[in-house]
């Protein structure tokens, strides 16, 4: 572990010793470089106000051997590269010293005059290696001097952050590991030579008061788990039986105990995937109490919810174990029928409106129901199949009710 962070925090110093370095680097570099731009421009200054004089005089007295010693004389400058005279009448003769280029891309020119006049020119190409040359150097010997420097640092940083703290949570690492609930433990001391209190101490303590506290912790878990374990198969015997009761409560319908629309569901989406696979028959049967409004309307509603309970007994008694009886809604009941052809639904809805019909109610004495039948087809959705009945109800309710209509 100390090694890791070690070499993290080792990685961490140079970079940021490396950056620092660099950016200090640029900005001195930048400022001396500067510098030597200041001193050749001096350097042409010193030329031009203390040489140049001595030149023109030579040029206007065309003596060329002095011209030739003063040319040489601005030759032996550092700043200077080479130089070229041109004088005369039309400043066609010229002399040379060093290497120049009047087409160089640097080029200082000054005209030599006497008198008002201009007795000729010169053309000096700056030696710009000495300028680059002292940049180079000062890189090389900023870069090395820096670079030394981070380096010594960094590794004296590392070897003090090594002895002062990695050593010591490598040393609390191995006393954790070392940690078993339940078994008695040695509170952990740190090896130093002698007692600091500092953060390492602080933390040692806390190490050794969380792993007390661990250790009485587990021994309550160990006295109490018995009787936990008791407590939590009473309370989960007690949720598996709320579960069963609310999962039956959740597709049942409270008043009249068949299946609500949600219980519905699952067992409609299998049965349409049996038929779609196998192309086996299916009915739905919607059945609806006829005038049902007028019975809580002339006795309330619950000599209505009475009714309701009543015919849903009847409906009970007559479907088969494969049926789903579910309350559609309000009066309406919907007969999920597998493995029925529409003449086998239509027989069974028969039986059950001559049933209701001969049924006496409490209260409301007499009743009748109207069916609507509809059998799948290929293609056919949920959709389409309750839709076909409902029509099928619709139109026995308009041809008289208390029938039976297939669609």
């Amino acid at each position: 572990m100390s090694r890791g962070l070690a070499r993290r925090m080792l990685l961490w110093i140079v970079c940021i010793s490396a950056t620092a370095a660099l950016i200090a680097t640029s900005a001195q570099l930048f400022f001396d470089y500067r510098q030597d731009v200041s001193d050749l421009e001096k350097g042409m200054r010193y030329i031009e106000q203390n040489q140049l004089p001595g030149l023109a005089d030579a040029a206007w007295n065309f003596n060329v051997a002095s011209m030739q010693v003063q040319l040489d004389g601005i030759g032996h400058s550092p700043w200077v590269a080479g130089a070229i005279v041109r004088y005369g009448p039309s400043q066609q003769a010229e002399l040379t010293t060093g290497q120049a280029d009047r087409d160089a891309g640097t080029i200082y020119t000054f005209p030599l005059q006497r008198h008002g006049i201009v007795v000729g020119a010169i053309y000096i190409e700056p030696n710009l290696r000495t300028l680059y040359g002292r940049t180079v150097g000062r890189i090389a010997i900023v870069l090395a001097a820096q670079t030394a420097k981070s380096l010594v640092t960094s590794v004296c940083i590392l070897l003090l952050i090594t002895w002062m703290i990695t050593r010591h949570l490598t040393q609390m690492a191995e006393f954790a590991k070392s940690f078993e609930p339940g078994k008695g433990f040695t509170p952990f001391v740190l090896r130093r030579e002698r007692s600091r209190q500092d953060e390492l101490t602080v933390l040692a303590d806390g190490l050794n008061d969380a792993y007390a506290r661990l250790h009485r912790a587990h021994e309550f878990e160990v006295r109490h788990n018995e009787i936990l374990t008791q407590e939590v198969a009473l309370r989960t015997a007690e949720l598996r039986d709320a579960h069963q009761k609310l999962a039956k409560l959740a597709v049942t319908d409270k008043l009249t105990g068949a299946f609500n629309r949600f219980g519905l569901e699952e067992r409609f989406a299998a049965e349409m995937l049996r038929a779609d696979a196998d192309r086996s028959p299916m009915a739905v049967i919607l059945a609806d109490i006829d005038d049902f409004k007028g019975v809580n309307d002339r006795w309330g509603h619950q000599a209505g919810d009475s009714l309701l309970q009543a015919f849903t007994a009847i409906l009970n008694g007559l479907v088969r174990e494969t049926d789903t009886l579910v309350r559609w809604g309000g009066e309406e009941f919907l007969i999920l029928c597998p493995q029925t052809s529409l003449q086998q639904a239509m027989a069974l809805a028969e039986t059950m409106r001559a049933s209701v019909e001969a049924h006496h109610f409490p209260i409301v004495g007499s009743k009748t129901s109207s069916f609507g039948v509809a059998a799948w087809r290929p293609g056919d959705t949920t959709d389409d199949l309750v839709k076909r009945a409902d029509v099928a109800l619709y139109r026995a309710k308009e041809g008289g009710r208390n029938s039976v209509c297939p669609e």
